[in-house]
């Protein structure tokens, strides 16, 4: 007999499950729609995080090569998911309108310091505020990766005690206490702990490595930031 054959035969899994109770269906269709869902989002993250990697890399370059910010700017909106590229042209506008406000005399300041401390301030607020929105948008869908990872193997779990309790209520019913008749009915229940567990490892491993993934971009957009501060504070005087 095949593995295949053997999944499919009475006492193998597939056998087991189809034998089962109607308490067993429920539980199992519904870890199998929660890692459905988690694979969903497994996939959906990693296009996502691979395009920003991919596009903060050409940004940057282009960042580091181009002396003129208006050239970059005019680049950046080429860059539809790198946070960085955003950054720029959010602290890009609080240049221009900062240059606008400075041109038409509504500010004024006593020395050219003031005026630079007063832009590094805005600017420093603008990023932080743009930092914010993006990892928003890098957190995105996470939290239910989160919630699987916790719920499912107890789903699973209480189908297994569901699972035992009907056994045990059979065996009373029946009067027979043989090992050979309760067998099946215990691990048709303990197929349940299984399925939680298998719903539940990759949703744990996939929410810790984009949850670390999504701090290191959180650090590597701060470092942009600051340096980015750093360029834009002097071009005004």
């Amino acid at each position: 007999m095949s593995f295949v054959e053997s999944l499919f035969d009475e006492k193998g899994i597939v056998g087991l499950v189809l034998q089962g109770s109607w308490i067993t269906h429920v539980i199992l269709i519904i870890l199998l729609l929660m890692s459905s869902f988690s694979w969903a989002v497994i996939f959906l993250k990693w296009i996502q995080f691979r395009r920003v990697v991919g596009e903060n890399e050409e940004f940057l370059q282009i960042f580091h090569k181009e002396p003129k910010l208006e050239h970059i700017y005019n680049l950046a909106h080429q860059f539809d998911h790198s946070p960085l590229a955003r950054i720029f042209e959010n602290n890009y506008q609080e240049v221009v309108d900062f240059r606008e406000k400075i041109a038409d005399r509504s500010v004024k300041y006593s020395s050219a310091k003031d005026m630079r401390d007063h832009l590094n301030q805005r600017l420093l607020r603008s990023a932080n505020q743009c930092i914010n929105q993006q990892y928003i948008i890098l957190d995105h869908r996470l939290n239910p990766l989160a919630s699987i990872s916790s719920s499912s193997p107890f789903i699973g779990l209480f189908g297994t005690v569901l699972g035992i309790i009907d056994a045990f209520q059979g065996i009373g019913v029946s009067g027979v206490t043989s090992l050979a008749v309760v067998a099946p009915g215990i691990s048709e229940a303990l197929i349940a702990t299984a399925a939680g567990l298998l719903a539940a490892i990759p949703a744990l491993m996939a929410y810790n490595y984009y949850r670390s993934y999504t701090r290191r971009e959180g650090n590597i957009m701060r470092n942009f930031s600051l340096e980015l501060v750093n360029r834009m504070e002097w071009i005004i005087t």
